[in-house]
């Protein structure tokens, strides 16, 4: 009888145990992906409020007293010089830390436009005007394409034109797709064209463009890699004889002609890149 109290006790705390693990698994399970889908969904809206939606002004303010104990400190420990060097150092990061995100979310966009596109075609079919079946389509769309098209129809309901909300747009996400169906919607809005019907070839018109994009950066990979390993192996190749034997590049550091013979080398290294990305194209050389 003392035996089995204890094995009782045991058994009780062990499949508790076993229950909960199981109990979180299964939560884990079936929580994950809406928690991952919310998470992106959050992340994205707060990127688009911080980064595009926000005046510039603010923006900078923002950035500006964020960083600015930080840069008296470093001045103060260690030296002006580094601080300003470190405040220039940051603001270029983030200006390509922004410029890559409005990449992002433009080919982001471009990519979207034509399923958005069927979608409003398929409600116009059914009858209904473009704003109810932009109202309509807006929540089956994914992010960034569904963010845009939800502040459209807030400023529609606050009783903007729909010429000036499509401007916005525009202004917002400047590129040959959006413009595109601005002078579509436009067009059939002012003068009563068939607008299903354009719609529709546009939808189909923005396919084979984004397909002839894709293929001219397939075509054009290997080039694309070669221009980069060009411009890289030069720079691995120094840090390695660096490494390797420091008297042999202690000329170009130590001495006034070594200097300027490396800030050649790095001027040579921009043109070379820059000409690379000429001939392939600024839309495809990224």
């Amino acid at each position: 009888m003392d035996l089995i109290m204890p094995m009782v006790i045991i058994l009780t705390v062990t499949m508790f145990i076993i229950s909960g693990i199981y109990g979180l698994h299964y939560v884990s399970q079936r929580w994950r992906k809406p928690a991952q889908f919310w998470l992106a969904e959050s992340t994205e809206s707060s990127l688009a409020a911080f980064l595009i939606y926000v005046p510039a002004r603010v923006f900078w303010e923002r950035i500006l007293w964020l960083l600015l104990p930080i840069l008296v400190i470093l001045a103060m420990l260690v030296s002006l010089w580094i601080s300003v060097v470190t405040a220039l150092g940051i603001v270029i990061l983030l200006l390509l830390l922004k410029r890559r995100l409005l990449q992002r979310r433009y080919r982001l966009i471009n990519e979207q436009l034509p399923d958005a596109i069927d979608l409003l075609v398929t409600a116009m079919q059914a009858g209904l005007s473009f704003a109810a079946a932009l109202e309509r389509s807006t929540p089956q769309l994914s992010a960034p394409l569904r963010h845009e098209w939800t502040l459209l129809l807030r400023q529609l309901r606050l009783g903007d034109s729909m010429e000036f909300v499509l401007q916005q747009f525009y202004q917002r996400i400047q590129t040959q797709a959006v413009m595109q169906l601005l002078l579509t919607i436009q067009l059939g809005l002012q003068h009563g064209a068939q607008q299903v019907e354009i719609l529709q070839r546009l939808a189909t018109n923005l396919r084979q463009q984004h397909y002839a994009v894709e293929r001219v950066k397939s075509l054009s990979a290997q080039a694309r890699m070669q221009g980069k390993v060009m411009i890289i192996l030069p720079l691995l190749l120094f840090f390695g004889l660096h490494h390797l034997h420091p008297q042999n590049t202690s000329i170009l550091l130590t001495t006034q002609l070594g200097n300027t013979l490396l800030i050649f080398c790095v001027a040579l290294l921009g043109m070379g890149h820059f000409i690379v990305r000429q001939i392939l194209g600024r839309a495809y050389a990224r």
